[in-house]
């Protein structure tokens, strides 16, 4: 019977009798704190899957310690937690969940363009503030159908936000390194473009693209400076992604270029603290709504059972 440890102490009661019924023992951190790196290694060398959350960090130090395969398996979609050294290892098989809150992202990709095209965010202050008057508004509220859609990446979430734009009949550019492998966004109406076409040519950008040493900076100060003043940039992706003050000192200049972040804002807390009327931040809640986390739960215990049986198959 393998052992298996989970960090994340609410796993779905569905996913553990997933585990329970495939003969994995599943021990759950009932503590709830998050391990440091040395104790990870320990728990590495007494479990055989290691289940983990984006604030569990895995150090490349982990593999001098393990001498049998191991399972490391995260609930996220993003990787940049654990080490490069460690994904590409002979001994980790490390699994991610890539589908599960695809939809939920999309969803608040949009909730946040909503919410800052139609003001609301700014016009609840107002009313908070005993200033509820539309004339108090810095503009009036925009449409949203007909406009842009520029979207920097062309993953599952993409491609779920491309549904919903749909609706909106926004017309879609599209930034990816590889267009090539993402042909079949063309019968979604989407248009490849480089990166600073979609960035000039934009009403509303959502980017959505994994944090690596590739993507960090990507959009950088020079190109921020190709978006327009009066454009919507969302960002839901790492934080890193961004120059974030070059970001928001563009939004401190141009009271219509409106900022939306779905970020870890542990390391921006005293940049984004302040009140911006064109700015909305939500501390990475797109990918955790109820039903998300329960269908992300489902599908990690489903990948792990597929692979502790190709593992015991190749044995």
């Amino acid at each position: 019977m393998l052992k298996a440890y989970s960090i994340i102490p609410d796993l779905n009661k569905k996913a553990k009798e997933i585990l329970e019924k495939n003969n994995i023992e599943l021990i759950l951190n009932d503590a709830g704190d998050i391990p440091s790196s040395e104790e990870c290694i320990t728990l590495l060398e007494n479990y055989d899957i290691l289940i983990i959350g984006v604030k569990t960090k895995i150090s490349k130090e982990i593999l001098k310690s393990i001498k049998t395969p191991k399972i490391i398996a995260t609930l996220s979609i993003g990787l940049d937690h654990i080490d490069k050294e460690v994904r590409q290892s002979k001994e980790i098989h490390v699994i991610n969940i890539k589908d599960a809150n695809t939809i939920s992202v999309a969803e608040h990709i949009f909730s946040l363009i909503l919410a800052l095209q139609k003001r609301i965010y700014e016009s609840n202050a107002l009313v908070l503030n005993k200033k509820g008057n539309k004339k108090n508004l810095h503009e009036r509220p925009e449409d949203i159908t007909g406009k842009t859609l520029g979207l920097i990446g062309a993953g599952n979430i993409t491609k779920e936000v491309i549904k919903i734009a749909q609706v909106f009949h926004m017309p879609m550019i599209c930034y990816t390194k590889n267009p090539e492998k993402h042909q079949d966004l063309l019968n979604m109406g989407i248009v490849f473009k480089s990166l600073e076409e979609v960035l000039k040519e934009s009403d509303i950008i959502s980017v959505s693209i994994p944090l690596n040493d590739e993507t960090k900076h990507l959009i950088s100060k020079e190109k921020i400076e190709l978006i327009k003043p009066t454009a919507t940039f969302i960002n839901t992706s790492r934080v890193n992604v961004v120059d974030m003050y070059a970001l928001l000192e563009k939004s401190d200049k141009n009271p219509s270029f409106c900022v939306g972040l779905d970020i870890d804002t542990e390391e921006y807390e005293a940049l984004i603290s302040t009140y911006r009327r064109n700015v909305i931040v939500t501390p990475h809640t797109a990918g955790v709504s109820k039903q998300a986390i329960d269908r992300m739960d489902v599908e990690l215990a489903e990948k792990i059972i597929n692979e502790a049986k190709e593992r015991i198959r190749k044995c």
